[in-house]
């Protein structure tokens, strides 16, 4: 039977566009109401929104009122709650400590030494060996570990790179990450590593602790010490101050590596894993068709932002705690899915197929709520044939929308166009259903997913985040197109079909030749990497790699994290025949495979 999507557009364009004067109480989506809920949302009461602090349980206390007031069926594993934990940051313990080789006690843990993020709690000892900015790039020409015997020791390293002050012009940009330092000197068989600030970096600040990503852990002990602190050992061996040795390096790109051997050194480390306790809130509107409604359309966003900004995620340049409010990113969406949850409870006894609201905790840290829905046993108790995700909604701007998934079901492209003749966003489609928020989750389980987003701005993960840069209108408009998509997907009387899209064959954002293809589950604890999906068309799925696969080596390398996969992809080039090994169950299994030209 033809679907004519038309003559559905225009009725739903006249059943729920009219908006009503900001401050009324109505059904319909509203500026004014959205306006309500972002203010209070990204208020400095709630402090920034970080999981498992006071500001997060009235975050959720405010969902949860909201969705008690639209009769909104209680559909988590408490109430409307499903609770879930994950670290969220790294403290200080209370033996750190630092003996240097003149025999100097540091003192002063988080002021004149800090362990780094990356850290294993442990002790390492032995000769210091300066290692310049501990970079082996054979493309350069430029090798810090040439001729030196870095077993056993502990490496001593400048941050950054000899480019670092010609950014423009810097080509040893990629190598300046400090995980990809530091897995080198571990790969020259350092027992530590000690990270410093040259001079011509700037200030002597030390690097903050805070989480940077999951399974970032090098296995070694690896601290961050005022460079004051070293100046003898420069003098001795080098006969140069550190300035001098650093300008050297940086001006001539010739390393000026050597091994301190007047004393042995002993570093330390010991950090606290924090977790925090959280929840995704979850409420149904049950459909009335004795078939359909067994059919779940979920809309969702994510709830949590950066907290004060000192724990993760944050690009604000400041050192001092600062409220980050989230407004866009993403009490905007939270917005969003209160406006949708109140019309449709409006609209509830017209309903065919059900609609599952929720929002989701722990995004920043990496999709952590998300996929823990979609890996628990509620999920389950649903068939999903459809998730909307709203994040980042709040700014629209010369009328530009982003619509991600688009390639996910043969549905969506018809639909979006024939909805835009009515709103005449100036649209930008994403096929793919993978991205940085919370629909990937539902597109790694075979779900057709879109994802509605205003745009990148600078105020992003930044304390200037505000309400008042929201653009109440333009959410508003956004909402009255996510009520068409949502009102014809309920409607809809065939099968709503899935896609998996196919890979786009590129190099990746952080330079790698190759891909292969999988998509890391970045909430994942499991020793290695486990993926919550392979690409289309890609090298994984060719060798028959699925989503809950745990790799644990690719090549010669061991797979630990995230992080040991993606330096160990770095290696590799188009065309190169290499294996992977991986756990599926109880079985291990190693395949053949020969990455992309």
């Amino acid at each position: 039977m033809k679907y004519t999507i038309k003559i559905f557009i225009a009725a739903i364009f006249i059943a729920s566009a009219a908006f009503v004067s900001p401050g009324d109480k109505s059904p319909k989506i509203t500026p004014g109401e959205i306006s309500d809920h972002i203010k209070y949302l990204a208020s400095d009461e709630l402090a920034g929104r970080f999981p498992g602090t006071e500001g997060d349980r009235l975050t959720e206390d405010y969902i949860i009122n909201e969705f008690e007031e639209y009769k909104l069926k209680p559909a988590g594993v408490e109430g409307y709650k499903q609770p879930f934990d994950y670290i969220s940051e790294i403290k200080l313990g209370s033996k750190n400590s630092i003996a240097i080789s003149n025999g100097e006690l540091i003192s002063g843990a988080g002021v004149n030494y800090t362990p780094v993020y990356l850290s294993a709690n442990g002790t390492a000892q032995g000769n210091v060996v300066f290692v310049g900015y501990g970079i082996n790039a054979p493309e350069l020409n430029y090798n810090d570990y040439a001729g030196i015997d870095l077993k056993g020791k502990i490496a001593l390293m400048f941050m950054y790179s000899p480019g670092y002050n010609t950014p423009h012009d810097n080509p040893f940009s990629k190598y300046e990450r400090l995980r990809i330092k530091c897995a080198a000197a571990k790969e020259q068989g350092a027992s530590g590593i000690i990270v410093i600030k040259g001079p011509e970096s700037g200030e002597d600040e030390l690097i903050k602790l805070r989480m940077y990503g999951p399974g970032e852990n090098m296995d070694i002990p690896v601290m961050n010490i005022k460079r004051d602190y070293f100046d003898y050992m420069f003098k001795s061996s080098a006969k140069m101050t550190i300035s001098e040795v650093q300008k050297n390096i940086d001006s001539l790109r010739t390393p000026m590596s050597f091994e301190y051997t007047g004393g042995m050194s002993q570093i330390i480390c010991d950090l606290n894993p924090i977790k925090a306790e959280t929840n995704n809130i979850i409420g149904i509107i049950e459909g009335k068709d004795p078939v359909l409604k067994n059919e779940y359309i979920v809309i969702g966003a994510h709830m949590d932002h950066l907290g004060d900004g000192l724990k993760y995620g944050s690009l604000y340049e400041g050192h001092e705690a600062e409220i980050h409010n989230g407004a866009d990113d993403n009490a905007s969406g939270v917005a969003g899915v209160l406006e949708l949850a109140q019309y449709y409870a409006s609209k509830k006894k017209e309903l065919k197929r059900s609609i599952i609201f929720m929002t989701f905790s722990g995004e920043e840290a990496g999709l952590i709520g998300s996929a823990h829905f979609v890996k628990s046993d509620l999920i389950k108790k649903y068939n999903i044939v459809s998730m909307i995700n709203l994040d980042m909604i709040g700014r629209l701007t010369d009328n530009k929308l982003s619509i991600g998934g688009t390639g996910t079901s043969s549905i969506w492209q018809g639909l979006l166009d024939s909805l835009n003749k009515t709103y005449n966003f100036t649209a930008a489609y994403s096929k793919d259903g993978y991205g940085p928020s919370d629909h990937a989750s539902f597109y790694g389980k075979d779900i057709p997913v879109l994802f509605f987003f205003t745009g990148l701005h600078k105020d992003y993960h930044k304390p200037s985040d505000d309400w008042n840069y929201v653009n109440f209108d333009g959410e508003a408009k956004v909402l009255n197109m996510v009520v068409g998509v949502t009102s014809y997907i309920d409607s809809y009387p065939g099968k709503i079909d899935f896609i998996k899209v196919a890979e786009e064959k590129k190099e990746t954002n952080m330079g790698f030749r190759v891909t292969l293809g999988v998509i890391p589950d970045y909430s994942s604890t499991k020793e290695g990497l486990e993926i919550t999906g392979v690409k289309s068309g890609g090298v994984a799925e060719k060798a028959g790699l699925q989503a809950g696969d745990v790799i644990t080596k690719l090549g010669q390398y061991d797979i630990k994290n995230i992080y040991d996969y993606t330096d160990a992809l770095s290696k590799f080039k188009p065309g190169e025949d290499s294996e992977v090994t991986f756990i599926r169950g109880t079985e291990t299994k190693t395949v053949k495979f020969t990455f992309a030209k």
